[in-house]
Order: structure tokens, then sequence, then C-alpha cells
């Protein structure tokens, strides 16, 4: 299954160019550097990007517009902290199961209700993750700067290679003017939701109410403290 990098360049990609003809352009590059849609890292996906990648695309009509935008993606995955620790206990240990975190409190059955929780500090960051995290068929939570440095994450075992998705996918919030989005990575769906320079990433499973979702992530009310930045 293509992994969250893979997956974004694809959709990207996309946008551009006829679905099929970007995912044989993509994958077809990521060859020639010895890369797999599975296992691709930012790093790796940057420099396809950079080098196999756009020779093909310099040859197409539509080439120098998705290039353009795919440098974009790729300066954002560039700059996007390596395996940044969030300051939470994401540990194997320290996290519970999928199982676990995916539970419907009674409270979460009826519409969304408006809540506030304060962005820049930790207690405000664990309530977010707390609350979301009982929403069914949730899988994890991540709190991060827009830079894709991880403040606060809950189930989530590979929590830093999202960092640099999140950064690049907040390029394409600010280009796009966007207030929420939701991608589906296969065998999962990823919902996203800027604010104050900070990003809220819900992770679920392929079968959860996106709209759900969408619709908590909207009524939550996201602040800075007073004495915040």
């Amino acid at each position: 299954m293509p992994n969250a990098v893979y997956t974004l360049i694809a959709q990207s990609l996309a946008e551009h160019l006829p679905k099929h003809s970007a995912a044989a352009l993509l994958e077809e590059a990521l060859r020639e550097r010895g890369f797999s849609p599975e296992e691709v890292t930012a790093t790796q996906m940057a420099t396809v990007l950079s080098g196999p990648l756009a020779l093909r695309l310099a040859d197409l009509p539509q080439g120098r517009a998705a290039l353009q935008h795919l440098r974009e993606i790729s300066l954002s995955m560039a700059s996007a902290p390596a395996d940044a620790p969030p300051t939470g206990d994401t540990s194997a240990e320290g996290l519970p199961d999928a199982d676990d975190f995916e539970f419907e409190d009674p409270e979460y059955a009826a519409a969304p209700t408006r809540r506030f929780y304060l962005l820049d500090t930790l207690a405000g960051q664990e309530e977010l993750i707390r609350d979301l995290g009982r929403l069914a068929g949730v899988h994890g939570v991540l709190v991060t700067r827009e830079s894709g440095e991880i403040l606060q994450a809950r189930a989530l075992r590979d929590a830093s290679q999202l960092g640099s998705v999140i950064a690049a996918t907040a390029t394409l919030f600010r280009r796009r003017g966007l207030r929420l989005l939701s991608a589906d990575l296969g065998n999962q769906t990823v919902c996203m939701r800027p604010a104050h320079g900070y990003c809220v990433t819900v992770v679920a499973g392929p079968n959860v109410n996106t709209g759900r979702l969408l619709a908590e992530l909207q009524q939550a009310e996201l602040r800075l403290s007073p004495d915040g930045p």
C-alpha cells in the first residue's frame, strides 16, 4: 500500500495530468532512484521531484505548471524537521493500541458542539487530542506546527513520517486558501485543519465517517492563549 508521502505527491500531480499518467510517471521516476511507493521518505521524494520526475515533466505541455506545484511541496518537505520528536509520550510502550484509542463517547453521538481549545498550551493540545480521539474510527491525532514539527501525538507509531507530509500539505492550504482537508490514503483517512500557525491532524480507518470528522474539526474553536505568541 503506498504511503502518505507517495499519495500526497501522486494526488498533486494528478491535478495537472490524467490520474493514470501521473501515477505511471511518478512510479517510473521512483524506480529510477531505487525507491518504492510503499517506503519512500520525504527526503527521498524531494530528490525524485528535483531529478528524474522534473526531466519527464519538462517534455509535457502541462509539465511546467505541475513542476512548479511539486517544487513548492518539495521545498516544504525538505524544510520540515526531520524525525522531530513530539513532546507527548508516543513510544510503543506509552501508546495505547488502536482498538483502545477507538471508542465512542455517548456525548459525541449528537451533533457536533463548539468547544474551545488553546493550541499554544500543553493542556489545550491534550484536551483537543482527547476529545477528537473519542470519535469512532479514529486511530490517532496530532497537533503540529505548520512546519511539521510534532508537538503532541497519540496512538501513532509513524508520527514523525507524517510531519513532513503535514508541512507539505500546509503549503497547499496557503496556496488554495483551504480551511479543511480530507485525503484518502488507501488504508487510512487523514483530515487536517490549520489554525494560528498550528495544524491539527486526525488519522482514521478507511471506513470512518469523514463528514463527521470534518464537522468536529470545523466546530472546534481553536485559539491562542492571551499571553501566547
